[in-house]
């Protein structure tokens, strides 16, 4: 998997999961097998499955590139919205975007919220999480005046550990009424997840095609106390749907997401020969805004009868965000051992690494002079949208869309004052068309032109976590869907390209080339007979960089991080044991990847690659009643087998990735 913004993406792992994570508005009947129209990806509660996700879909990252929708509205994400607030997180790419108005290149995250409630109720749930972390959550369900106004919303705690030795402990909260007026309805929200006490995953950097030995612990505790990190996550806004004439309506949004970090430690092993032999880096950051404020109207008008549909879309959208960089202290430890606590090889290097302040005991707290004023990258960015689906029954569908964008954006460097813009007026489309041959079987080709965001330059960057400039994405792709008695099947072809970012020979993060991923993906889900379900699919790529730094060998012919080959299947078996006792068993391979930005001359020229792995899992569920209250229960063992393996958090940077672990799920629905 491909996570482009380095430790700030791989922290998302863990913050999905310490945020609330409750999605139905009753637990007891959470199940993403059950629920998933396809393999693309799609999240309900604590559940994910698909081969895509919010950071990973073709290669890239949907959430990176700004292509988030709540309730269809458009919305800029920032940090991670909270998973109380949602009903269930789809992926919308391929076929499972015909209907969706102005698809994207990268494809859209689309976060559908819990409706109205229409009796009151609370779901309690406790999870029992890996390596001994856990999960506390209460929901509530209130209809105040039934069909009128309502209220949902909650509390959770909780403290999350992976085996890269990344952890999270915090709590959070969410509110949320919904006030329907007539044909109107009103949905205000407000969540917070705060991170009081995070660490960060201790990242192995290369330099050359020497690659640590994975650590034999299942779970990497390198870190010192002081190293911890404390950061919030608040989301808040407003959703406005309208019936405004039987043929008129109106849908709208306005949202504003915060993600500050109030402290933040990055823990970097600097790989220098062979056993893991690194210099020990630590990076401390001072607060840091990061804030988006992002919203959409979009008028829509229905005409048509039974067998002729037609939607005609007239919108406006815009964001202004605003991400604070630099102004940290970087302390050099020394010569250590990845995987190792602090050996004190070498604890006071002669030559410090590049300004790093070195001499220091790293069991003891630095002192911190954040003294240099911090760099402010702004990003202000609008649309005007023209849009139209329309359906005929037996026939088929077309979805145009034609946007005129306005992108302006400005860099101030903290140290100096000196401001960098840039700005671009692009127009931008998409067009699909659906074809139905027969009642089972329909075709479909299309093709989407965006202006995607790149995320923010990974952690072991010199410009580390500086907003990366919005890109022009162009993708091409076409298929086939064959729907059968209780699931169906789709299978397309694809290409995607984008400018290609990697490192400098300054280790800056910038644009370097282009990228281009040209792939095929298969998707299977449905019942088979009365007791077994399954969702799978395999995506099979061929990434490829290509631009003057290829030639010149700053970069080589591979995207970093970027599998071959991804694919994940979910069986779901109910049994008659207990009156549906549900056995769960999955199965997950990752593909070869390179994991150097460059080529390197001791692998004769070649980039050094990771090799393909597969993991899976097997588990319970079983929906049971105690008296008149539903109740569920989940287990889970994840990577049986305790493969040991590397995640690539960028390119030349990778931690291990999650070893064996247990999870146990309760939840209760009074």
């Amino acid at each position: 998997m491909r996570w482009q913004g380095g430790v700030a993406a791989a922290m998302t792992v863990c913050g999905l999961a310490a945020a609330p994570v409750t999605a139905f508005a009753q637990h007891a009947g959470e199940n993403a097998v059950a629920s998933a129209d396809d393999a693309f990806g799609v999240n309900i509660g604590s559940e994910s499955i698909g081969i895509y996700s919010e950071r990973e879909a073709r290669g890239f990252s949907p959430f990176d590139a700004g292509n988030a929708r709540i309730e269809g509205v458009y919305y800029d994400p920032v940090g991670n919205l909270s998973g109380r607030l949602r009903e269930s997180t789809t992926i919308r790419i391929g076929t499972a975007a015909e209907s969706f108005p102005f698809p994207a290149p990268t494809g859209i995250v689309d976060y559908k919220f819990k409706p109205m409630p229409t009796e009151y109720g609370h779901s309690f749930s406790y999870q029992f999480a890996a390596f001994g972390g856990y999960i506390r959550d209460w929901d509530a369900r209130i209809p105040v005046v039934k069909g009128k106004l309502a209220l949902t919303g909650g509390l959770a705690a909780a403290h999350l550990h992976q085996s890269s030795g990344l952890s999270n402990k915090g709590w959070g909260y969410t509110l949320r009424p919904i006030i329907r007026v007539g044909t109107t309805e009103i949905a205000p929200f407000l969540s917070r997840s705060n991170f009081h006490k995070s660490f960060q995953p201790a990242l192995a950097v290369l330099s050359g095609a020497d690659l640590p030995d994975l650590p034999k612990e299942r779970v990497l505790r390198v870190r010192r106390g002081w190293m911890k990190s404390q950061n919030q996550n608040d989301q808040m806004g407003v959703t406005v749907k309208s019936r405004i004439t039987r043929e008129l309506s109106l849908r709208a949004g306005l949202f504003h997401a915060s993600a500050p970090k109030n402290s933040n430690f990055t823990d970097i092993y600097r790989i220098t020969g062979p056993g893991g032999a690194a210099r020990h880096i630590v990076i401390a950051d001072p607060e840091h805004a990061i804030h988006s404020t992002s919203g959409e109207a979009m008028l829509v008008l229905r005409l048509g009868d039974q067998r002729v549909q037609h939607r005609i879309f007239a919108g406006y959208r815009a964001r202004n965000r605003l991400t604070e960089t630099g102004g940290s202290n970087c302390f050099d430890f020394g010569s250590a051992v990845y995987g190792m606590q602090d050996s004190g090889i070498d604890p006071l290097p002669a030559t410090p690494l590049g300004s790093c302040i070195a001499g220091l005991d790293p069991a003891v707290a630095p002192p911190l002079d954040f003294s240099t004023p911090v760099s402010a990258g702004r990003v202000r960015q609008s649309s005007l949208m023209l849009g139209y689906i329309g359906t005929l029954d037996g026939i088929g569908g077309l979805n145009l869309g034609i946007q005129k964008a306005r992108y302006r954006a400005s860099f101030r460097e903290g140290d100096t004052g000196d401001v960098n813009r840039s700005r671009a007026n692009p127009w931008l489309y998409n067009a699909t068309v659906m074809v139905t041959l027969s009642p089972a079987i329909s075709l479909y080709a299309g093709t989407q032109r965006g202006l995607e965001d790149r995320g923010v330059a990974p952690e072991s960057a010199a410009n580390r976590s500086e907003q990366l400039a919005a890109t022009l994405a162009t993708q091409y792709e076409g298929g086939v869907r064959w729907k059968f008695d209780g699931g169906q099947m789709v299978f397309n072809l694809f290409e995607i390209t984008k400018p290609y970012f990697s490192f400098d020979e300054s280790n800056r993060f910038i644009q370097l080339g282009k990228e281009r991923h040209r792939g095929a993906e298969l998707s299977l889900s449905g019942r088979f007979g009365e007791r077994l379900q399954v969702v799978g699919g395999v995506v099979v790529m061929k990434p490829e960089v290509t631009g003057e730094a290829v030639a010149e060998g700053l970069v080589g012919k591979r995207p970093a991080g970027t599998p071959t080959v991804n694919a994940r299947v979910d069986f779901n078996y109910r049994t008659g044991i207990w009156d549906g006792l549900t056995l769960t068993f999955t199965v997950k391979y990752t593909g070869r990847r390179a994991v150097s930005s460059r080529p390197l001359a001791a692998l004769g020229g070649s980039q050094l690659m990771l090799p393909g792995f597969a993991t899976f899992d097997i588990g319970l569920r079983h929906r049971f009643e105690i008296g008149k209250v539903p109740a569920m229960f989940r287990m889970v063992v994840e990577n049986v087998a305790d493969k040991k393996a590397w995640d690539v958090a960028a390119a030349d940077a990778i931690f291990p990735a999650n070893r064996r672990r247990f999870t146990l799920y309760i939840a209760a629905d009074f």
